[in-house]
């Protein structure tokens, strides 16, 4: 199982502040992609393109900012991003087809309950899990689809505990994405 440091944006990175983000992803060691989850992008539509664009010199992005439509995708690639992941609940009439047309990057979706028996059907490049181990044991009919959906697309997960590596495995997830903070201790137990 590989892992994937994953970079919380939480507000908007100005260029000032660039140079600390910098710093902290010095300590990443030999990670060539990062998962940057943007808060701004996901809830307020501002996506933190100058950031993008600055970190897309030093590493491959795989970038979550909620696009809401083509034109926000073509952001993101213009903005170094190499991934993106996209929410259905943000873009309710996604059209793979045209992202495809446009850019060879890869398109991910994220998995939510309640749209899960329909995105496994996508034509993606994988499927990213937010959801904890707690929340999709105490659903059987999730924790099953997820399963299935394993079946049919490659599946990656958030996890904040390590000790939870074996039971991803279980479920045929391909990478884990960990906070930055946190990858030391997951690498004990892949390596």
């Amino acid at each position: 199982m590989e892992i994937i440091p994953l970079l919380p944006l939480e507000k908007r990175i100005g260029s000032n502040e660039q140079s600390d983000l910098l710093k902290d992803l010095s300590n990443i060691g030999a990670y060539k992609t990062i998962y940057i989850l943007d808060y701004q992008g996901i809830n307020k539509d501002k996506p933190n393109l100058c950031v993008f664009q600055r970190l897309s010199r030093d590493f491959d992005l795989w970038i979550d900012s909620g696009p809401r439509n083509l034109g926000d995708v073509v952001d993101l690639f213009l903005a170094g991003a190499t991934a993106v992941t996209l929410r259905k609940k943000l873009w309710p009439n996604i059209n793979i087809p045209a992202i495809r047309e446009i850019s060879e990057n890869s398109v991910f979706m994220n998995i939510e309950k309640e749209n899960i028996e329909e995105i496994a059907f996508y034509a993606v490049d994988g499927l990213i899990n937010f959801n904890s181990r707690e929340d999709i044991e105490k659903d059987y009919k999730f924790n099953q689809l997820i399963k299935q959906a394993s079946l049919k697309n490659k599946l990656y997960s958030y996890e904040e505990d390590a000790e939870n590596i074996s039971y991803w495995k279980s479920h045929s997830i391909e990478k884990l994405l960990v906070d930055l903070n946190k990858i030391k201790e997951f690498n004990r137990y892949v390596e």
